[in-house]
């Protein structure tokens, strides 16, 4: 417009970015993708093992964009890793029942942690869902002796029953005899059940294992 004063764009301002965050972009761009690790092909089992009908190594692997060969490499067996998961997910089961009753101690705390732990798996749906479409295989992984799951439970049990027999408990035998008692125990009765495709009993197992402490 004749006489209209010239306008100018104002200066473009160059931004500086992190390289974090360049390298976020670039990736969610699909212009880069992050080398996976082996952390990661854990992660994913532990929510592919959670979320979906089966936990399947092929996809798994296709998920990583890593070769069946590799993800072997780092997890072992199937079935190894399999029990490490499901080592991880009663590991997180049992430190929350001990949240739960950490105002309780002796006698009182074993029982009711016990039973917050039985009941947080049976009212877990991916445990049932593999005991029922993969029996043979998940009564292995969960109830060999050694095997990851066992063991984690073992342990945490037995960790358990030390602690408060500092504060009062009588334990009848050793803590680490007593901890495997309780768990097979809570293995017969909780995992057979489901099995039979009926609701798993608790109350039983606690009355069994309240025998073993009180």
């Amino acid at each position: 417009m004749p006489g209209a004063p010239k306008t100018h764009a104002p200066a473009a301002v160059e931004v500086s970015r992190s390289r974090a965050y360049d390298a976020w972009r670039e990736e969610d761009a699909g212009k880069t993708r992050r080398t996976a690790t082996p952390a990661d092909s854990f992660r994913l089992a532990v929510r592919a093992f959670v979320r979906e009908p089966r936990l399947d190594m092929g996809k798994l692997a296709t998920e990583l964009g890593i070769s069946k060969a590799t993800l072997y490499r780092w997890t072992g067996s199937r079935e190894q890793l399999l029990g490490d998961v499901l080592a991880y997910l009663s590991d997180d089961a049992f430190g929350q029942a001990l949240a739960a009753t950490k105002h309780l101690s002796g006698a009182e705390r074993v029982i009711a942690c016990m039973r917050a732990y039985l009941e947080s798996i049976v009212t877990f749906p991916p445990v049932r869902r593999f005991l029922q479409n993969e029996t043979p295989l998940a009564m292995r992984v969960l109830t060999s002796r050694g095997g990851a799951p066992q063991s984690s439970a073992v342990h945490r049990i037995g960790e358990l029953l030390a602690a408060e027999e500092q504060h009062g408990l009588e334990l009848r035998a050793e803590a680490d005899i007593l901890a495997y008692a309780i768990t097979r125990i809570g293995e017969g009765f909780i995992y057979n059940e489901a099995v039979a495709d009926t609701e798993p009993e608790v109350d039983p197992a606690v009355e069994v294992i309240r025998l073993l402490i009180e």
